[in-house]
Formats: C-alpha cells, sequence, structure tokens
C-alpha cells in the first residue's frame, strides 16, 4: 500500500506540469550533481563496505562516470529538447510539420548490485534530463550502498521528483504490479524476462540491460602484449563483476602459447603477486556468488591462478583452458575467470559467434581491416571495441544497449534522453485552401489524377 501510494502520488505532481519544465530538469540534475560531489567520500565507502571496492575504482566507475554524463546533459539539453520542425509530404501540402519531444511521466528505474550506484543513477540522469519523475529500486544485495541511495536521496530530492524503494523480490513484484509509464531495468536475463512479462500486463514500454558471454577475440596479428592487457584490466576490474567484463578469450590458435605466458606477466604486474582487498582488489560481493565460481572453478582446468578464500570472498584471477563444451562456456560467469577457446580460422570463430546468443559487448584484437570488417558486420552484438575493452561505456557519444538476450533498448548521452522520451507528432493546417480533391463523392478522374501525381 505504501508503494501504491507513492507511485500515486508522483503521477499526480508529474501531471500537474512542474516537473517537466526545462528549468525543474536543469534544477534536478544540479541537483543530482550536487549529491554525488557533497558525498563522494560516503559513497565509496558504502561501496567500500559491500564489495571491498578500492577507493580510486568505486570513484572512477560509480562517481565520476555520473557526473560526467550529468554535464553533458547540462550542457546539450536544450538542444535535445526543442521540437524538430519536419517536412510535408504530398498529401500534407501545405501544412507545418512539428515532433515534439515529450517525457514518458513517472517511470521505475531497477538498478544492479554490481555498480549499485552507477546503474541507478545513470539512467536516472536520462529519466530527469528527459522531464520524468522516477521511483528507484536499488539492489538489495549492495545493502550498505543501497540504505545510503535512500539516505541520500531522501535527503536532497522532493518525493515527487525522485523516491527510492528498498527491499528485495515482494518490493519489486509490488513495483512492477504499478501503472509506471516506462521501466528501465539492468540485470540478468533471467530476471528481465520477468519484468518483461510484468510490464506487459500493462503496455509499459521497457529498456532492458542484460548481459551474456562477451567474447575477446585475439586474432594471429594482434598486439598479444596490449591484447592481454587490455583483456585482464577488464577482467579484473571489480572482480569480473560486470555486463560487459571479456567473458571468454577466443584466440587464435597459432598465439595462444603467447597469449598465455602474457597473461602471466600482466598479472604479476597489475597485482605483483599481492591481491589486496580494497586498495587494488574487490572482492565477490556474497557467498552464493563466491560458491557458484568456485563451482565452475572446480569443474575447469586452470591454467594459471585458482586461489580462492571463502572468508574473505576472493577469487584469484584465473586463466582457464575450455572448449565450447566446457561448463563454463555455458553462462556469464561474472567473475574473475577468464577461459581461453582457440580456433583456426576467422569464418570458423564467426560461426560458432553467430551460432551463440548475441553478446552485450565484443572485442576484437586485430591489425586486420578486413577481419575488423567481416567481425562487425556479420556478428551480432551489442557494442564494443577493436584493440580495447569496456572503454565505450564512457564515451557519452555511444549509445549502449544489447540486442537479442544481452537486452534491448539503449541508453548514455543523447541516447538516454531518447530512451525516456516519447516522439509526438503534429500537422498544423491553415483553414485555406481547402481543396474539395479529397472530399467525396468519388471521381474516377481524381484517381487517375492522384496516380499521375505520384509518378
Amino acid at each position: 500500500m505504501i508503494i501504491q501510494k507513492l507511485v500515486q502520488h508522483q503521477k499526480k505532481a508529474f501531471k500537474e506540469g512542474d516537473i517537466s519544465t526545462h528549468n525543474k530538469r536543469k534544477e534536478s540534475l544540479s541537483l543530482l550533481k550536487k549529491l554525488l560531489q557533497e558525498n563522494e567520500q560516503n559513497i565509496c565507502d558504502a561501496i567500500h563496505d559491500d564489495f571491498g571496492k578500492p577507493y580510486f575504482e568505486a570513484y572512477t566507475s560509480e562517481v565520476a562516470t555520473v557526473l560526467h554524463e550529468i554535464d553533458h546533459h547540462l550542457k546539450h539539453l536544450d538542444k535535445w529538447a526543442k521540437p524538430d520542425h519536419v517536412g510535408n509530404s504530398i498529401f500534407t501540402f501545405p501544412s507545418k510539420n512539428t515532433v515534439y519531444k515529450k517525457p514518458f511521466g513517472t517511470v521505475l528505474i531497477i538498478g544492479a548490485w554490481n555498480y549499485p550506484v552507477h546503474l541507478t543513477f545513470q539512467p536516472m540522469v536520462g529519466a530527469l534530463s528527459a522531464g520524468n519523475n522516477a521511483v528507484l529500486k536499488p539492489s538489495e544485495l549492495a545493502v550498505q550502498t543501497s540504505a545510503l541511495i535512500k539516505d541520500l536521496v531522501d535527503q536532497y530530492f522532493e518525493c515527487s521528483v525522485l523516491s527510492v524503494v528498498e527491499g528485495a523480490v515482494d518490493e519489486t513484484q509490488e513495483l512492477l504490479a504499478q501503472p509506471f509509464d516506462k521501466i528501465f531495468f539492468t540485470g540478468s536475463t533471467r530476471v528481465g524476462k520477468i519484468v518483461m512479462k510484468a510490464a506487459a500486463e500493462q503496455l509499459i514500454p521497457v529498456t532492458l540491460e542484460l548481459g551474456g558471454k562477451s567474447p575477446a577475440i585475439v586474432h594471429s596479428d594482434a598486439n598479444i602484449e596490449i591484447a592481454a592487457k587490455r583483456i585482464w584490466w577488464g577482467k579484473t576490474m571489480n572482480a569480473g563483476q560486470i555486463c560487459v567484463a571479456p567473458d571468454y578469450a577466443l584466440v587464435h590458435h597459432s598465439v595462444k602459447e603467447q597469449f598465455v605466458e602474457m597473461s602471466r606477466n600482466v598479472l604479476s604486474q597489475f597485482f605483483s603477486d599481492d591481491y589486496i582487498t580494497g586498495e587494488n582488489y574487490t572482492q565477490i560481493i556474497n557467498n552464493d556468488h563466491f560458491d557458484r565460481l568456485a563451482n565452475l572453478l572446480d569443474q575447469s582446468h586452470v591454467i594459471h591462478g585458482g586461489t580462492t578464500n571463502k572468508d574473505t570472498r576472493f577469487i584469484e584471477p584465473t586463466l582457464i583452458e575450455a572448449d565450447w563444451s566446457s561448463p563454463i562456456m555455458e553462462d556469464e560467469i561474472f567473475g574473475p575467470l577468464l577461459p581461453i577457446v582457440t580456433y583456426q580460422t576467422v569464418e570458423e570463430a564467426k560461426e560458432k559467434l553467430i551460432d551463440r546468443d548475441s553478446p552485450l559487448a565484443l572485442y576484437l584484437f586485430t591489425e586486420s581491416r578486413d577481419v575488423e570488417s567481416d567481425i562487425i558486420t556479420n556478428v551480432p552484438f551489442g557494442g564494443g571495441c577493436i584493440n580495447e575493452t569496456i572503454s565505450h561505456l564512457t564515451n557519452p557519444n555511444l549509445p549502449f544497449g544489447g540486442v537479442g538476450h544481452s537486452g534491448m533498448g539503449a541508453y548514455h548521452g543523447k541516447y538516454s534522453f531518447d530512451t525516456f522520451t516519447r516522439l509526438q507528432s503534429v500537422l498544423k493546417k491553415s483553414t485555406w485552401p481547402d481543396p474539395d480533391f479529397r472530399y467525396p463523392p468519388i471521381d474516377p478522374d481524381k484517381l487517375k489524377w492522384l496516380k499521375k501525381l505520384l509518378g
């Protein structure tokens, strides 16, 4: 009942009109920026309490990225929100035609535990920028961060603009039963299906940011040192608990041994064989996820690494020998385990990738323009990089989203604004002239004239 009343309150406030004004949008974005800047330490501390995440990583991935997104929206909002004046067609001449950018209304944003601030606030920037009000549902798995998000939002925002509902399955189900005007969900494909089914009952539009097994392809002509550095940088970030982490390395058979040896060197350089939670490494979020990853390790052929400590939820970055039928290749890993699968030809690799569910990200390491073009043209994936990993997320000019099982819809930058905006088309016609060509009675000569005009 509390959730129902909260949503009713927000919908009533939206209908009163003040929330969607340009001044209110900018005020809300600036307030969110202030919230982040004034509470940087508290936010990073809460994330550390949940994950043991190093301060540098917490700030750069959770705070700085959202601040950058806010600034981008404040800079471009006036241009994005301006109505588009479009041309006529032969059927509407003479008239004025305009596409207005309207907010959906009251939206629900369900965040994810692996980046509990970023993946809750980043889409919220787009929601506020587009003139919506919102209910946020942070992940209950990041306990300290979820509580802090609620405290800060309650402190800085009017509940008519932004509210937070904490809780787990019961609260989420109650939220999904409410008549929201848009739902934005970040999480697993399994839960994404539940969200989409609930939304379909009320014809609520959804954006789903899911996941999948994102490959890092290392071709025979790749710079192996750079490939190993950048793949392991992406894989060890947040201990691999990121939806766009390189899930597995698809390595050309001729450079496999080089990649294995360089991986050992790179990990030694990164961590000096001394992993310290909170300083240079992150722990696994909880015991259930630790046990799942440990079970995968037990079923795998370890090439390098493999050390675990359940008391501290530590899992060492681990290189694993695998093939397409290995248990670790069945589902998204979401941890610091990197299986290596080899291929003989680009055609073979391409066919294997096409046969699998389309991933959220794809990373290709090659110096060949032909190989690059072949993979990009023929293999569907949400987004990705050439000779790099993960960094495409940090450019607000690139849309971020999945395809098929990895999600639907996109956000970041203007794409966030567009995701939370509905288009309203208006044709305006003068009362003069008013030729009778389109009016009854039907005249065969009119049809002949129309066909001649259409050519």
